[in-house]
């Protein structure tokens, strides 16, 4: 072979070898792309000591002197795990016009409307709270505050924060003390939340039938079947309210083609255990001193004689809540679906007194 024949031979080699690297290139540029355009939608989630709450305010009808509205307590409301601030909608404006109080309906972090964030747990959250109130009202203006399971428990600390001027406090179905377990309705529901997540359960997003599939599965959960507080749409509504859920398909930017709970639970697996617990007010959670051990503001338990998370034996109730008031219904844990008029009047009765 001639020096010009190797010439041109080695020129077409390295030709050839040129166009395929830059192909290679080409192509590991469209993954990187496509990679990276999905990870943008891959929510991840940052580590905040303190966000900034959502909320509705609710005025009552009759005011007619805005400093006497003023003078007058807030109430807060607070909804429980994977709720959001529409939960006490319907009531917010019967009490703000039974009470002739303004009343503030607030999403949770990671729930509703508020900042997405880590670190998820009742010390965070309510240190949330208390930031909202101290931001919005000041901390010499009297709060009342009423929370429905975690909400309760939220409410219930921020009621043992002196930071803050809380007058009243009711919690509906959860006890100031570690439960060893949460209920059937939970576990089950969070069970098919998880599966639909893990893609062990396929619901194509963007498709006509994916909210009428996915109401069927949650509606064939067994505890939903027998629990009367409906909580099969509650549930649902974590992967409802996700507007991305309602797209179709779109290969470069989508995981894949399967709908998604609005929070990215992997990044809060132990979420459920988060709720069984009270902190730790006596150590490693309370080293700041920001809560007191217990309280002599007034509180009201709204016990749920068909839950399970209630003890019979009161005393860690009153330990930290001496002046404790208990009220029992014949209802599982949503008492204010299954009974809406019973706990209205005694939610309106306890806040007149």
């Amino acid at each position: 072979m001639n020096s010009s024949f190797r010439d041109i031979h080695k020129k077409g080699r390295n030709s050839y070898q040129s166009h395929v690297v830059d192909d290679a290139l080409l192509l590991i540029h469209k993954a990187n792309h496509t990679m990276f355009k999905r990870l943008i939608h891959t929510k991840v989630l940052p580590r905040k000591p303190i966000v900034d709450l959502a909320y509705t305010a609710v005025r009552p009808k009759s005011v007619i002197d805005e400093n006497e509205l003023n003078s007058r307590p807030v109430l807060i409301t607070i909804h429980g795990i994977f709720g959001s601030r529409s939960m006490f909608r319907s009531f917010s404006r019967n009490l703000a016009d039974a009470l002739n109080f303004e009343v503030y309906n607030i999403d949770l972090r990671d729930h509703g409307e508020s900042p997405q964030a880590l670190p998820f747990d009742y010390r965070t959250m309510t240190k949330d709270v208390v930031h909202f109130i101290e931001k919005k009202f000041g901390t010499k203006r009297p709060i009342d505050m009423i929370g429905f399971s975690i909400g309760g428990r939220v409410a219930l600390l921020t009621a043992l924060c002196e930071k803050v001027n809380v007058n009243k406090c009711i919690s509906i179905d959860l006890p100031p003390y570690t439960i060893p377990e949460v209920d059937n309705v939970l576990t089950e529901n969070y069970e098919l939340i998880s599966k639909i997540t893990t893609r062990e359960i396929k619901i194509e997003k963007g498709t006509p039938d994916w909210k009428k599939n996915l109401m069927t599965l949650f509606q064939e959960v067994p505890a939903n079947k027998i629990d009367k507080g409906d909580p099969a749409l509650y549930f649902a509504n974590g992967f409802l309210i996700n507007k991305e859920n309602d797209l179709p398909y779109n290969k470069d930017t989508d995981k894949d083609k399967y709908v998604n709970f609005y929070l990215p639970l992997e990044q809060v697996p132990d979420m459920i255990d988060v709720v069984k617990l009270w902190p730790d007010l006596y150590g490693k959670d309370n080293l700041d001193h920001f809560f007191k051990t217990s309280t002599n503001r007034s509180v009201l338990f709204m016990r749920a004689l068909r839950s399970t998370f209630f003890k019979d034996d009161l005393s860690l109730v009153y330990k930290q809540f001496p002046n404790a008031i208990i009220k029992n219904f014949d209802t599982g844990h949503n008492m204010t679906f299954e009974k809406p008029k019973e706990t209205m009047e005694c939610i309106v009765e306890y806040f007149k007194e």
